[in-house]
């Protein structure tokens, strides 16, 4: 019994500056945005309607949520083949995969998204090298448009998918495969039978972390847009440096927090909260 309690007391004593700081950090800052978006001490809920009843702002979640949806698709399409890889190899070649993955956080987003401009302007690198190779005849607009917001986003997200999926994949039991293999199954078919659902679990939580993160992001669709593509932290931004309106910012952020919360309670209850933790 006192052995028990003592556990009690010790996860409460390591558990006490986490949950300090996400009541400082998180809790705290979200309660100040709730009180801004309802004019306190008034409790008026005209911000939430003025922003619900902007077809601007609601244009805005639109493209944000289409922009995002197509993010987390890339990155899954493209982080799937890296994971499978990176948890097939072993000793140099996975520690280059791992590395190769991981360098983009070695280096400033700032820096990252300056670079993009540079490569997919109309006189940029990517497009002098396609007419160099006669490819096309003209400068392509790749750049200020939702196709350079959603190619830089998908570089800076990429590992965020990868590395969920990789766990999933290294921990699977090779005997599975060993099994299918001895039914009769083909290698194709034991992965889209065995490997695949199996890493299920890891694409969910990296299509979580990439669309939650990618709905908020500010830097690269303030610079590769060019002013062109306003996602939804865009506008809050707009809406307090240029309008002012902190009320109606504060509320917009508001709906975009339960907006992605929404998400990610679909999700939730689509895979399962057990899965979607990690539980088995």
């Amino acid at each position: 019994m006192k052995r028990g309690q003592d556990l009690r007391r010790l996860s409460i004593f390591l558990i006490g500056p986490a949950l300090l700081a996400v009541g400082l950090l998180f809790l705290l800052p979200l309660a100040r945005l709730f009180a801004i978006s309802l004019d306190a001490p008034n409790l008026s809920l005209s911000n939430y309607g003025a922003a619900l009843g902007s077809s601007g702002f609601l244009s805005v979640i639109a493209v944000t949520l289409r922009v995002t949806l197509v993010v987390t698709l890339a990155c899954a399409v493209l982080g799937f083949p890296i994971a499978y890889l990176m948890a097939r190899t072993t000793g140099a070649t996975k520690a280059v995969i791992g590395l190769l993955v991981v360098l983009p956080f070695w280096t400033s987003l700032l820096v990252r998204n300056y670079a993009w401009i540079y490569l997919l302007q109309r006189r940029g690198a990517v497009n002098n090298a396609l007419m160099s190779l006669g490819i096309i005849d003209q400068p392509l607009d790749l750049i200020y448009n939702e196709f350079a917001v959603a190619f830089a986003m998908t570089n800076a997200l990429l590992p965020f998918m990868v590395f969920p999926i990789y766990v999933a994949l290294q921990d699977q039991d090779g005997s599975h495969l060993e099994a299918a293999a001895s039914l009769g199954a083909s290698p194709t078919r034991a992965f889209f039978d065995v490997t695949l659902p199996l890493a299920f679990q890891g694409i969910v939580a990296g299509s979580l972390i990439v669309f939650a993160t990618g709905v908020g992001f500010y830097v690269t669709p303030a610079l590769l847009g060019g002013g062109k593509v306003l996602l939804a932290a865009t506008f809050i931004t707009r809406e307090i440096e240029v309008t002012l309106n902190w009320p109606l910012a504060a509320s917009a952020a508001v709906i975009l927090f339960f907006f992605v919360l929404m998400i990610i309670l679909a999700y939730a209850r689509v895979v399962g909260l057990g899965r979607l933790s990690g539980v088995k």
